[in-house]
């Protein structure tokens, strides 16, 4: 077991749940998606599955970001709704757009079809994920890249907008990947964020943003709403992957797809409820450049 990683007063969620080190983490991320990549390809479900994130419900009583409607029968219907309230009031149309994590292209597609972007770039760490991306996308706006968040390969102030979602709790070192949106971001731009961490690794997110270069305009609380998707869409979802994998049961694939996808009563979805890990949406204005660049 290693030490603290650069970006937080303790080791980074995944390398503690994995029990692994900050240099073997991205090695493991890449082998993870890779597998989860094949698997859908040998699937009727890869034409289908767009989105890795778990997805946000409107809840009674609850603020929403975002004031439209989804059609009720609609695909990837919560996941996308997150994608929408992490955006909000943002001004979209005629924007440079980053997708940093962009997995299978959900994301960008969501925005290319809903808002006019000129631009739209989405860079993910794993080779297949950018190959079914390219395979699917046909948006001459829409471009796929591989890459690493922590060391982007886009020149200074190119884009307005760098969203993150659900992937920087595997990032070992958080504070270059903060230092690199606030490189690649034009002041004034947006960072829309959302993701699972720790209370603790929220709190250092503001602390490093608002002292290097960003302003926070909102922070909000969405865990219920994502935990509402879940109870919702995760065991149908898990049914989807059982029945189109066709093979007998496999107790190390199963507990695998049940962590991916935390259904309810699992202990991933457990921790959460029981307030270990918060899902937060934060949007932060970019009012100059990194100190620590």
């Amino acid at each position: 077991m290693t030490g603290p990683v650069e970006g937080g007063p303790d080791r980074s969620d995944l390398l503690t749940r994995l029990d692994i080190g900050a240099g073997e983490v991205k090695a493991r991320v890449r082998e993870f998606y890779s597998a989860l990549n094949s698997y859908l390809a040998k699937t009727a479900l890869d034409d289908y599955v767009q989105f890795f994130n778990w997805g946000y419900q409107p809840l009674p009583g609850r603020p929403d970001d975002w004031a439209g409607t989804l059609p009720a029968a609609m695909i990837d219907r919560d996941a996308v709704r997150l994608v929408l309230e992490l955006i909000g009031p943002l001004a979209v149309d005629g924007r440079d757009i980053l997708d940093v994590g962009c997995g299978r292209g959900g994301t960008l597609s969501t925005l290319a079809s809903r808002f006019a972007p000129r631009k739209l770039v989405g860079v993910d760490l794993n080779p297949q994920s950018i190959a079914h991306c390219r395979g699917s996308q046909s948006d001459p706006r829409v471009q796929f890249f591989q890459g690493d968040a922590e060391d982007l390969a886009f020149g200074d102030a190119s884009f307005d907008i760098v969203t993150n979602i659900e992937s920087s709790n595997a990032y070992p070192a958080i504070d270059r990947f903060y230092r690199e949106v606030n490189r690649v971001l034009r002041v004034g731009g947006a960072f829309a964020y959302t993701d699972l961490l720790r209370p603790d690794q929220f709190d250092h997110a503001r602390r490093f943003l608002t002292a290097n270069g960003f302003a926070l305009d909102s922070d909000r609380d969405i865990t219920a709403n994502v935990l509402a998707a879940r109870r919702q869409s995760a065991d149908t979802q898990l049914r989807a992957f059982n029945a189109a994998d066709g093979a007998q049961a496999d107790a190390t694939h199963d507990a695998l797809m049940a962590y991916f996808l935390a259904p309810e009563g699992s202990a991933f979805f457990d921790s959460v409820q029981e307030g270990r890990f918060e899902y937060r949406i934060l949007r932060f204005r970019k009012t100059s450049d990194c100190s620590e660049l």
